[in-house]
């Protein structure tokens, strides 16, 4: 694979990835609001999941990869990511938006064989390897009419993906014995779950959110993040996005275990506890560490990059209760709650960013 010659492409190409998945993320607040009934004209409102995750997540997730590998080709599976979300609200072509992210996400499958080809195989790598491989089943099902199994593997691709990369981090930490077979056996169900999924939705569920109840206990026992909580700056800033994250994934893996014995609006909002509550905490958490590696960045610490945290767990709440009493005003409250943290969160790192330069 050919590594980077050309500096000028290279950021070219970074910024056209940071730009698709900025547009990405707008849609898909847009699509989110419009769902819980906000007049906002002309958007996808039923391709609101796949943009949130294969357009935004898959684009974020497949650029810092290529930029950790320092390969040009690498950025084709970002590309494509974004590319197929500007293709699906722009003319609206699904077929063509699920060709161009099932490409993404074999190309990351594919980025991720030449890092432990070229570099070392590990477990972390081959856990985030099978996260990607997860995303591209989910792309394939979805295609062929199966959304319930797709969002079990779209699932498992983001919980598998940040799992592996909180395991980097710990790789140098000894851990006991019970720590290791314990993590193996979580992301053994959630495979085992993603396996099941086309084939029986019922049990496949139930085993996944199973092995995200185990391995969010996992982490807010075995992880560093917890015990950095009052750490100040950027460090306290990670480590209290990434705890509160791992309470949001228990949180959502309780809720999804009671909706498959009871199914109803309760259990569908745990979903969004993870993929809202859990991922979004990742990317607040991870955004101080990844704009340096991405973009040449580095922000300067504000204690008002906390606050959409906060603010995020506060609206999810709300959802969570107006979901319960199916309170349909205090669910748009929410979203509308949803929608301005992550708006206030780019602010507070853009404007962290302008700090640093001026």
């Amino acid at each position: 694979m050919v590594s980077v010659t050309t500096p000028a492409l290279w950021r070219t190409g970074i910024a056209v990835c940071a730009l698709l998945a900025l547009s990405g993320m707008l849609v898909g607040i847009a699509t989110g609001l419009a769902r819980f009934g906000v007049p906002i004209p002309a958007v996808p409102v039923a391709l609101h999941g796949a943009m949130m995750i294969c357009a935004v997540f898959g684009t974020v997730i497949s650029l810092e990869r290529a930029v950790a590998l320092q390969r040009l080709p690498g950025l084709l599976s970002p590309l494509a990511a974004g590319l197929g979300g500007l293709v699906a609200w722009t003319i609206g072509s699904v077929v063509a938006a699920q060709l161009l992210w099932a490409f993404a996400a074999a190309v990351l499958v594919l980025l991720y064989i030449h890092a432990g080809r070229s570099r070392a195989w590990s477990l972390h790598l081959m856990v985030e390897m099978a996260g990607a491989a997860c995303w591209l089943i989910g792309v394939l099902v979805w295609a062929a009419g199966d959304l319930s199994a797709a969002v079990i593997c779209w699932v498992a691709f983001l919980v598998l993906t940040i799992a592996g990369e909180r395991r980097e981090l710990m790789q140098m930490i000894r851990l006991p014995r019970v720590a290791r077979v314990l993590f193996g056996l979580a992301v053994a169900m959630v495979l085992l779950a993603v396996v099941l999924s086309p084939l029986r939705a019922g049990p496949a569920a139930l085993l996944l959110w199973l092995a995200c109840a185990l391995l969010a206990l996992w982490l807010l026992r075995w992880d560093m993040a917890p015990r950095k909580w009052a750490a100040p700056g950027w460090p306290g800033h990670v480590a209290q996005c990434l705890t509160v994250g791992y309470v949001w994934l228990l949180v959502g893996a309780l809720l999804g275990l009671y909706g498959a014995l009871s199914p109803g609006a309760l259990p569908a909002a745990g979903l969004h506890a993870v993929l809202l509550g859990f991922v979004l905490a990742m990317v607040f958490g991870h955004a101080p560490i990844m704009l340096p590696a991405l973009l040449r960045l580095r922000p300067v610490y504000s204690a008002w990059a906390r606050v959409p945290l906060w603010l995020l767990a506060a609206s999810l709440l709300l959802r969570l209760g107006a979901s319960s009493a199916g309170d349909l005003p205090a669910l748009a409250l929410a979203g509308v709650g949803h929608a301005v943290a992550i708006v206030l969160f780019g602010v507070v790192m853009v404007a962290a960013v302008r700090r640093k330069l001026s």
